[in-house]
């Protein structure tokens, strides 16, 4: 039984939620979260702030959607599930490496504005946060199958190479290397990659 497809009612509600979320991506990366009010964002999509209320919901909303839009526009999904269903061990290693490059190449505005806000706005503190704990995740998931698929180093738990994968893929790392050190994104993806295949067991 195949799933129903959308209504066309159902495709001009979520062509309204994408035309809100990208604006709202748009100028809270250019004016900051503060700065950028619900009226804002309406007036930016072409549509009433009652609209935004009753599509997406409050600024908080908002913002905790944009992990979402992140993930959408990054391809983290797709990058994830390629590497999980090849099997290959080279390529479920270098998976978060992948992703962190796309994330901070396509989405690098709006997470600059996440980390940079966090400290002064509780709203973006608790996305961020958000962000993270989806970040971790995926980097476990990517231990846990390296351990599953016999690769990983046998002097590693799962937990403590978790970590390593986690921190070395952090987008805020690689935030820092780039703006801070100058480091090209190839540099960034062919670092991070080399620090994840040193997970693997040697032959």
């Amino acid at each position: 039984m195949t799933d129903k497809p959308p209504s066309l009612r159902e495709r001009q509600a979520q062509l309204t939620r994408d035309e809100i979320l990208n604006a709202a991506r748009r100028l809270f990366a250019e004016r900051g979260y503060a700065r950028t009010s619900v009226r804002d964002v309406a007036q930016a999509a072409g549509v009433s702030a009652q609209t935004v209320y009753d599509s997406i919901g409050s600024k908080q909303a908002l913002v905790m959607r944009l992990n979402d839009l992140i993930d959408d526009e990054a391809g983290v999904r797709a990058i994830a599930g390629a590497a999980a269903a090849s099997r290959d061990p080279l390529q479920v290693a270098g998976a978060s490496a992948r992703i962190t490059r796309s994330i901070v190449e396509h989405c690098g505005d709006i997470v600059h504005a996440l980390v940079t806000g966090a400290a002064s706005e509780p709203d973006l503190a608790v996305a961020l946060a958000e962000g993270h704990r989806r970040h971790v995740g995926g980097a476990r998931m990517m231990v846990e199958l390296l351990h599953e698929l016999g690769a990983l180093d046998d002097s590693r738990t799962v937990d403590e190479a978790a970590d390593t994968l986690a921190a070395v893929s952090d987008f805020r790392v690689a935030l820092m290397l780039r703006d801070s050190y100058g480091w090209s994104l190839d540099r960034i993806e062919a670092w991070i990659t080399q620090m994840g295949r040193a997970l693997l067991r040697q032959p």
